[in-house]
Formats: C-alpha cells, sequence, structure tokens
C-alpha cells in the first residue's frame, strides 16, 4: 500500500512540474510575442524560390515579417499561404510587388505624411530600396527600416541611433552570398519611446 501511495505522489509531482514547465513556457512566448517581432529577410536570385522556401520552412514559417527582392508576380502563386502574414516582396527593380500587414509597409522615398500615417497606424517596419533613405528614416520616426538585397548584395537595417550598437544608425548590415532567410529579432516595445506624443 505505501508503495503504491509513493507512486501516485510522485505521478502528481511529475504533473505538477510539467504543468509549471509549461505556464513558465507559455508566459514567456506571450511576453515575446508582445515585445519581439521576428523579421526573416528572404535573399533570392530569382532562381527556384520553391526550393528556398522548402530548404529554410522552419525560418520562414516561424517569422511574424516577410521581406524578399527580386519576387515576379508569377511566383506570388507559388506563396500563397504566405501571404496572409505581414509581408513585403519587392521585384528585380525595388518594385513593391505584394504589401500585407499592417505591422510592416514598403515607402519607396522619404515622404513625411506617409511616415505620419504610417506611424498612427501601429507600423513597425518601413521597406525601402535606398540605405540612406532608410537612415533618415529610422533617425526621425519610430520604425526599424529594412534595405534588402538579394545574394551578393547588402541587406541593411536601420534603427533610431541609440539602438544601435555603434551608435551610427545601422542595426544591421549583411551580404548574402547565396539564396538563404536570415532571422532578425527586434524589440518593437523599445520603439515607444521614440515615438513624438
Amino acid at each position: 500500500m505505501n508503495r503504491l501511495w509513493e507512486l501516485i505522489t510522485s505521478f502528481f509531482d511529475l504533473l505538477t512540474s510539467a504543468f509549471k514547465k509549461a505556464k513558465n513556457l507559455l508566459k514567456r512566448f506571450g511576453k515575446k510575442s508582445s515585445q519581439i517581432l521576428t523579421l526573416a529577410v528572404i535573399h533570392y536570385d530569382g532562381r527556384g524560390l520553391q526550393s528556398v522556401l522548402k530548404e529554410f520552412s522552419q525560418e520562414v514559417n516561424t517569422a511574424d515579417v516577410l521581406i524578399a527582392r527580386n519576387i515576379t508576380q508569377d511566383e506570388l502563386k507559388l506563396v500563397k499561404k504566405l501571404l496572409k502574414r505581414n509581408v513585403v516582396f519587392l521585384d528585380k527593380n525595388g518594385t513593391l510587388t505584394f504589401k500585407h500587414g499592417s505591422t510592416v509597409s514598403f515607402v519607396p522615398d522619404f515622404d513625411v505624411q506617409k511616415l505620419r500615417t504610417l506611424e498612427k497606424h501601429g507600423t513597425k517596419v518601413i521597406v525601402t530600396v535606398d540605405k540612406k533613405v532608410a537612415w533618415m528614416i529610422s533617425q526621425m520616426f519610430p520604425f526599424y527600416c529594412v534595405v534588402p538585397g538579394e545574394p551578393f548584395q547588402e541587406t541593411v537595417i536601420t534603427a533610431p541611433i541609440p539602438l544601435t550598437r555603434n551608435s551610427d544608425g545601422f542595426y544591421f548590415s549583411k551580404v548574402a552570398y547565396r539564396n538563404q532567410v536570415t532571422i532578425i529579432d527586434l524589440n518593437i516595445e523599445i520603439l515607444k519611446d521614440f515615438k513624438v506624443h
């Protein structure tokens, strides 16, 4: 009888421990989702989009925002299931191919009125094609800016100067040497400190 009681007690201890771990895990993910925005930048050379998405499916499926350059209108049919997320896809010339979601938007040049409107609507990430424009936007508005590049081109993310390691306004810079997906976690809560009230 004592052995049975020990087994029951140990079972409930394990169950309680598992419940606590699950609760902590849920709490951590809940906290992450409110403060961290996971960005996936797809570096794509224009050939074999399906294979890139298959190879990097985990990165693409876990990201909150997808950004890519070199995506044609025809290729949008291949990625239908991704189009319901926060997405900005550009073609080879840097022209908007597809945009969805309010967290991310495309701004081709420095347009104060459009940027103020996007700020009011809760946009956190701006995609543009010019590094200088991205830097200017991040220094005057509470946005992270992304300049996506295809392989052998630089991909840049800018942020307000105090958020950057070197205090230069550049949060991330990378040249990809093949088709790949880069994941970056952005702290979006901290952008509130830069909003004009």
